[in-house]
């Protein structure tokens, strides 16, 4: 019996003590619960209900509908999917008096001034003409005095792609969400709810933008946008305009959102841009919700049916439903709340949302009292003298570590950088774990040997002290950029930051409850040894000392380190009297046991810490590396960027761990070290692209009516194409050669060769001459090259004849003014100051009679004046019939009339380009059918598995023609 405690003891020693076997069990199993418990989630997320709800099977038949062909703008298909769509909600909408649909199709024709949406650094003053396609379809609420609600999605593709991601799931899933309503089953909503079925959201946001002038637009004041950026996966909510409408997401029942993608947008990381942008700017509150990766198959031929799955689907139906029912349905006044949101989800089960304004409070309130609280317990530890750490030593080891394994762990990336600038396009994972090993490997062997060189009494709690001034420093910078950006991706670092602050300040109070041990005083009188107990106790009462009682052994971490007296008044500091011992070797003595007694708070710190720690870092950090890991591809701007962020992710997903590594065991640092070299050797030798990843290369195929050569152009990441081409049927049996351009600033490049020509148009040969596909014809001039005055307009009248087109640009130039310069000069300012798109003939008008901004008149005529001048003009028409466009420009020979070099030029250049985006379509020459595009045929049929094509323009194939005016 006498035995039993000893070994209740010793097994609760070595179950709950800062052991090393225990340390690492714990450590092993946080890494590999967050990664299962993601992973299991993930697919609960992406599976569908059984049986399959009605609204989700009648949207995947859309879908496949949608999805059979690419449909640009540009395109034919274009119009039969149109066609599709419009006796798909009129069948859908008959079902209910109150459902009524509205088609613009050849109806809504406007211009507008517009900044290049997909560059916010251009400074291109464009003029857009546009004629819109868009299908509306309008719920009337209850009430249709409440504000109503948008939902949208494009219904066009890029050339290339047949948009099933981008951006049929959003159509689909607002066919189903219409069908929701119109079942018998499903009231009718409180507020008005607009569908926004629009097209050309790919070359401008336009239909976007015709939404803004249809008269139905006046009556919602919310939206959601519905994007697709991927292929496939889950739909993630990542902006949002407010916190106020933004609450309404808590309905969705499978929520999937972060606020960091919003900060991308917000700092110009993410440069592309979306419908949401457009509803936004014009005042409406919203959120939107897309598919965000891989980004390598996204605007490819991938992009298809197979690309995606009826879970991916569902997830964006039933969130979006989930949303819109809640906004559509709430009868009492939406928050008013307008400022900014931080929210996340978590496992795609819990989401959390407050606003940036709220998040500042509480980061102003952690940052203000955890170094009052940690101050506090820090002066009650040392007054008590439970703590044996000595001023000055053991303390900066840990910062000392976190800067050697950072440092180390950069040096390591820029290598694997240097070695491929587009490894992570393919495989992230392996740089990711040879990095994050790495980095716990550096900091074990750091702090591991400082506490065997010089050992100090609670090494864990000097790290997480030390971790939580680094932490604060980083909180208090997060909190000035909440305040002054408004920054919404900082939660992370404030969640951390709390935890670390609760886990060393449990430690502190454990400290602080700890009983002391008894201090050291010199002994002032000898002891008096008497032969008789009494003589004895009368010299002790005498001394107010009583006789102290060593025990034998003390294993417990309740009692002090070393023998204490007994006294009535636990309150006074117990002193021991100790003959022949110096307070040095006293305190020595203390200082050893400190080190070799048992600590089991370190438990309730690790668990307080690390877990969710390690939870979050990994989550966000995989979110943020699988929306950004292709985009190396893009630029080297990208592929420096997104490799910091993943030695970011690799060092923080140390951090946690860290304070405790010293104590890891050996067999876990020998597992680090074999993933830290295989990872890395698969890194150094792994081929940057495969069929899962492949490398994308952005086409076009350009013809100049001078020198009338069909040219191909590849666009990419430096060093690739070549390679690639010089297999090539047609460059092989013709021996063109191939001319690379390299943009050094980005570390891309273009290459360009003479291809296989294309044919455009049904008809003969002759019709299909490349002068016949486009010309330009001056109807009307006023310049006869004189020079009259500065303020007199040159008015020009002119046909851009264009066989089978829908789009086409034009840009300027004179002595000292170029259209393709302008976007990055303020002192270019076109010439160019009114323009008309004639449609019933040309009429004259003084220009000072036209009013500034987008006018018609009587005939129905389109204009544009702008005293800032036009850089660019797009023009965008349904009719296919229509062989030409009918412009009328009005131009100044100059704007200034002081300036000694001054610019008496008569002379206006204009440059046409017009495109063609049908790639998967064939034409009938000379009674043979041809395939359209074919040196994009030749591409797909001869370049190796793990290379794609995608548009580098706004079609597959550019005509140009240039005029003198």
């Amino acid at each position: 019996m006498s035995q039993e405690p000893g070994r209740i003891s010793k097994f609760i020693q070595s179950t709950f003590g800062f052991r090393k076997t225990t340390l690492t069990a714990l450590v092993i199993i946080s890494y590999i619960a967050t990664i299962l418990v993601n992973l299991y989630f993930d697919k609960v997320s992406l599976t569908p209900p059984e049986p399959a709800p009605r609204i989700l099977n009648t949207a995947w038949l859309d879908l496949q509908t949608i999805s059979a062909h690419f449909h640009p703008y540009t395109s034919h298909a274009n119009d039969a999917i149109h066609d599709y769509l419009l006796e798909r909600v009129s069948t859908i909408c008959a079902r209910k008096s109150y459902m009524e649909v509205d088609d613009d199709y050849d109806k809504l024709k406007f211009m507008v001034n517009q900044q290049d949406v997909f560059d916010p650094d251009s400074l291109a003053n464009r003029i857009i003409y546009f004629e819109s396609g868009n299908i509306l379809v309008k719920i009337e609420g209850k009430r249709p005095a409440l504000p109503g609600v948008l939902i949208s999605s494009h219904y066009d593709s890029v050339p290339t792609a047949y948009g099933a991601t981008d951006d049929g799931m959003g159509v689909a899933s607002m066919l189903g969400i219409l069908e929701h309503y119109s079942l018998d089953e499903t009231d009718q909503p409180e507020r008005t709810v607009i569908f926004n079925f629009n097209n050309n959201e790919e070359f401008g946001l336009l239909g976007a933008e015709a939404f803004m002038k249809h008269k139905w637009s006046k009556l919602v004041k919310y939206f959601v946008n519905l994007e697709g950026t991927g292929a496939g996966g889950k739909a993630i909510l990542f902006r949002s305009t407010d916190v106020g409408v933004l609450s309404y997401y808590s309905a969705a029942s499978r929520p999937f959102a972060n606020s960091l993608f919003q900060q991308g947008f917000q700092s110009g990381l993410i440069r592309s841009q979306t419908d949401y942008k457009v509803y936004a700017e014009n005042g409406l509150r919203g959120v939107d919700i897309a598919f965000y990766k891989p980004r390598s198959l996204y605007h490819t031929l991938r992009d298809s049916i197979t690309g995606t799955s009826l879970g991916s689907l569902w997830h964006m139906e039933i969130n979006a439903l989930n949303l819109v029912d809640a906004l559509a349905n709430e009868n009492k006044q939406i928050s008013d709340d307008t400022s900014q949101a931080v929210f996340f989800d978590i496992l795609g089960k819990y989401f959390f949302y407050l606003s940036v304004d709220t998040l500042y409070v509480l980061d102003i309130f952690i940052v203000s009292i955890v170094p009052i609280v940690t101050i506090i317990c820090v002066l009650i530890v040392a007054r008590r003298g439970t703590w044996y750490v000595e001023f000055g030593k053991g303390w900066l080891r840990y910062p000392i570590s976190l800067l050697a394994s950072l440092a180390l762990t950069t040096f390591v990336s820029k290598y694997l950088y240097l070695n491929d600038p587009i490894l992570l396009s393919n495989d992230y994972i392996s740089p990711l774990l040879a990095l994050t090993s790495l980095n716990l490997l550096c900091n074990y062997l750091i702090l591991n040997f400082l506490a065997w060189l010089r050992p100090v009494h609670d090494q864990k709690l000097v790290c997480l002290l030390e971790l939580n001034m680094i932490l604060w420093i980083g909180a208090i910078w997060m909190t000035m950029k909440e305040k002054q950006e408004h920054n919404v991706a900082g939660y992370s670092i404030t969640i951390v930051h709390f935890l670390v602050s609760v886990s060393s300040i449990f430690g502190l109070i454990g400290l602080i409850f700890k009983r002391r041990a008894p201090r050291y005083r010199k002994t002032i009188k000898p002891r008096i040894y008497g032969s008789s107990e009494e003589e004895q106790h009368h010299f002790d009462n005498e001394n107010g000392s009583p006789a102290e009682t060593i025990p034998e052994s003390n294993d417990s971490e309740n009692q002090p380190l070393l023998p204490a007296e007994n006294s009535s008044n636990n309150n006074n500091s117990t002193i021991v009297i100790i003959e022949h011992e110096s307070e040095e070797t006293y305190r020595q003595k203390l200082k050893h046991a400190a080190l070799q007694s048992f600590s089991y708070d370190w438990s309730i710190q690790f668990l307080i810490l690390v877990p969710f720690s390690i939870f979050l870092i990994y989550t966000n950090g995989e979110l943020v590396l699988q929306a950004l890991n292709q985009t190396v591809q893009e630029s080297s701007y990208f592929g420096k960027v997104t490799m910091q962020i993943l030695v970011g992710v690799a060092v923080s997903l140390g951090v946690p761990v860290t304070p405790f590594i010293h104590k890891l065991n050996v067999a876990l640092v020998l597992f680090l070290t074999a993933v830290l070299l295989v990872c890395s050797t698969v890194s150094y030798f792994e081929t940057p692209y495969s069929y899962a990843n492949p490398l994308k290369l952005r086409f076009l195929q350009t013809i100049d009516e001078t020198s009338k050569v069909p040219l191909v152009n590849l666009f990419g990441r430096a060093g690739y194409i070549e390679p690639m081409l010089r297999d090539l049927p047609s460059l092989k049996d013709s021996g063109s050669a191939i001319s690379c351009t390299l943009n050094t600033d980005t570390g891309t490049e273009r290459c360009q060769y003479e291809g296989p020509r294309p044919y455009l148009v049904d008809g003969t040969s002759a019709d299909n001459e490349f002068t016949n596909y486009l010309s330009l014809q001056i109807v009307n001039n006023s310049n006869n090259g004189d020079f009259v005055d500065n303020f007199t307009p040159v008015e020009v009248d002119f046909l851009i004849n264009v066989q089978d087109n829908r789009n086409c640009i034009l840009r300027f130039n004179s002595s000292n003014y170029d259209s393709l310069k302008s976007p990055h000069s303020e002192k270019m300012v076109s010439p160019v100051k009114l323009v008309t798109l004639y449609v019933d003939g040309y009429q004259s008008v003084p220009l000072s009679s036209v009013p500034s901004g987008y006018s018609t008149d009587e005939a129905g005529n389109h204009r544009f004046k702008t005293m800032k001048g036009i850089d660019e003009i797009q023009l965008h028409k349904l009719n296919w019939t229509q062989p030409y466009y009918h412009l009328g420009l009005q131009w100044l020979r100059t704007a200034f009339d002081d300036d000694e070099d001054i610019d008496r030029s008569t002379q206006l250049g204009v440059s046409v380009s017009c495109y063609w985006g049908e790639y998967d379509e064939e034409v009938r020459v000379d009674d043979h059918k041809v395939r359209k595009v074919r040196a994009l045929d030749e591409l797909i049929q001869y370049s190796p598995r793990h290379v794609v094509y995608s548009n580098l323009e706004r079609g597959l194939v550019e005509v140009n023609a240039h005029v003198i005016l």
